[in-house]
């Protein structure tokens, strides 16, 4: 497969993250109204045999990549000072959640290097709304304010980077389509009112991942979920990801997904082989409503060289 970078410039704010599945929920949609049932179901059909067209990362901001989850062997300071530096740093590094690409590089490849603190690359802010009677086009008789908590990227990050792998370098022009249509409609809560919405910089083929000497170990850049006979030796996180069906389904009597139990990106697994392209499965009856729904759960992985 080969790896390709997509630059997303965002118009505004936005509140649901571009997590992988996100952006692979929005891009089927893509699919469905501009090409029709048929070519959404023959590329379901292969995505649920394990055969991906393609395989996404969670956006990022910037060149910024996930701090992985590795643990790093210190020596014991034999001071008290000593001590309460190494407490110090440590609580420092628990807070950085990004790391520069070179940090990662090194991270990556098992070479030691210095880890700096960054501005928060995405910041919330809330603000108040006020709900509307949807009958007469007015606000409600007394008003009813509510907060929207709302995402912006930081300016010194301009921009959110997606990583994709592709089983066909031919797909490259149909996918940057899908990319340009699902950035008009938005992706995620409130896209309606223009949240969400994007224009596509570029899409460029991206080899930064691929000099990790003697790897033995993978790192996923999106959240997953391991497939029967995956690694299962490594260090993780884990989350309840609450989804939501959209568009159409959205207005189904039941538009939610049943709660999923998900690895976090950076998570690293141990292999005792070559590292695979990816990892991970799609999953199967978790919208009942729907029962032809599949969740996005693939692992978009990273060689790794894991020393000790």
């Amino acid at each position: 497969m080969e790896t390709y970078r997509v630059k997303l410039q965002l118009n505004g704010s936005f509140i649901t993250p571009f997590q992988a599945d996100t952006i692979f929920g929005g891009l089927c949609w893509a699919v469905r109204h501009s090409e029709g049932e048929d070519s959404i179901r023959a590329m379901l059909e292969d995505f649920r045999c394990g055969r991906p067209w393609f395989v996404l990362s969670n956006a990022y901001p910037g060149d910024l990549l996930p701090k992985p989850l590795l643990k790093v062997k210190r020596l014991k300071p034999e001071t008290r000072d000593g001590q309460l530096l190494q407490a110090r740093e440590g609580k420092r590094l628990k807070k950085i959640n990004y790391l520069t690409l070179e940090e990662f590089r090194n991270l990556v490849s098992g070479r030691s290097g210095t880890i700096e603190s960054k501005e928060k690359p995405v910041f919330q802010v809330a603000s108040l709304h006020n709900q509307v009677n949807r009958v007469c086009g007015s606000t409600v008789e007394g008003g009813q304010l509510f907060e929207q908590l709302e995402n912006y990227i930081n300016p010194l990050y301009n921009y959110l980077s997606v990583y994709i792998k592709l089983k066909d370098p031919g797909l490259r022009e149909w996918l940057l389509g899908l990319f340009r249509l699902l950035g008009q409609i938005g992706l995620g809560k409130r896209k309606s009112t223009g949240k969400g919405s994007f224009t596509v910089i570029s899409m460029e083929k991206y080899d930064m991942f691929e000099d990790v000497t003697e790897p033995n170990a993978y790192l996923s850049l999106s959240n997953f979920i391991p497939a029967p006979g995956d690694p299962i030796d490594g260090n993780y996180k884990i989350f309840v990801k609450y989804g939501k069906l959209g568009e159409e389904y959205a207005l189904s009597e039941i538009p939610y997904k049943r709660p999923l139990l998900m690895l976090l990106a950076g998570s690293v697994f141990w292999v005792n082989n070559e590292v695979k392209p990816f990892y991970g499965l799609m999953i199967e009856n978790i919208a009942p409503a729907h029962p032809e729904v599949l969740q996005y759960a693939l692992a978009f992985s990273v060689p790794v060289r894991w020393e000790g």
